[in-house]
């Protein structure tokens, strides 16, 4: 009985907790007027760069950019939440070594763009394909020119060498299952070419997601003993 209800809440919890644009609990939740609720930086990224705003789950369209207010009522519900997985996470804290996954989505650094002369501006994106990081200013030709528009861009880091291949000196965008290790594409034409090798961001997806449904899940075993 236990287990159900477990089962059962923790997948209610994942439900209204979690953002399903980062697949993370919310932080800043804003609440769109079809009545969705997403991470307030999330939702600012999806809709940048756009002239039509959209709900990310249900897609309707909205006439003007909606004013994004943080839901005050279910941040608290969030921050305390948080706090107990903190708490719990302290007792149920694994030994082994996670791997880490290089995500084409860090969180973002105080690293500097690469191309300003005099004065440095912080830098927003880093470029995997040219191996550098721009300002808001030097990242226009990546947004405007088709050639460049192909490129692999993340949010900025300073330590730009751990995404890039150390053999190959190529963009570290793929997972190999396998050896459960980032690799680039002229690794998957060598030593792992008969692997099962996914994008780094889809596996990146899958073990955020993962890792956020075994809290969950622990959270509620906590709460139901």
């Amino acid at each position: 009985f236990v287990f159900s209800v477990m089962a059962s809440s923790s997948s209610f919890l994942n439900e209204e907790l979690q953002c399903s644009i980062c697949l993370d609990v919310f932080t800043d939740p804003v609440t769109t007027p079809c009545g969705h609720n997403f991470c307030r930086t999330c939702l600012n990224e999806c809709w940048t760069n756009t002239q039509t705003c959209f709900c990310p789950l249900c897609k309707e369209k909205f006439s003007r950019r909606p004013d994004l207010k943080i839901n005050t009522t279910l941040r608290e519900v969030v921050q305390h939440f948080k706090g107990e997985i903190t708490t719990i996470l302290q007792s149920f804290a694994p030994t082994s070594t996670k791997t880490h996954l290089p995500t084409l989505n860090p969180e973002r650094s105080e690293g500097f763009c690469d191309f300003c002369d005099e004065r440095k501006q912080k830098a927003v994106k880093s470029c995997l394909t040219c191996q550098s990081s721009y300002c808001e200013t030097h990242l226009e030709p990546h947004l405007r020119v088709p050639r460049l528009k192909k490129h692999t861009l993340i949010n900025a880091v300073e330590n730009l060498e751990d995404y890039i291949c150390q053999k190959h000196e190529r963009p570290l965008e793929l997972f190999c299952r396998d050896d459960q290790t980032c690799v680039c594409l002229s690794c998957t034409e060598g030593d792992h070419r008969t692997h099962n090798t996914v994008p780094v961001e889809e596996e990146s997806q899958q073990k955020k997601a993962r890792d956020t449904n075994k809290t969950l899940s622990s959270c509620m075993f906590y709460w139901c003993k």
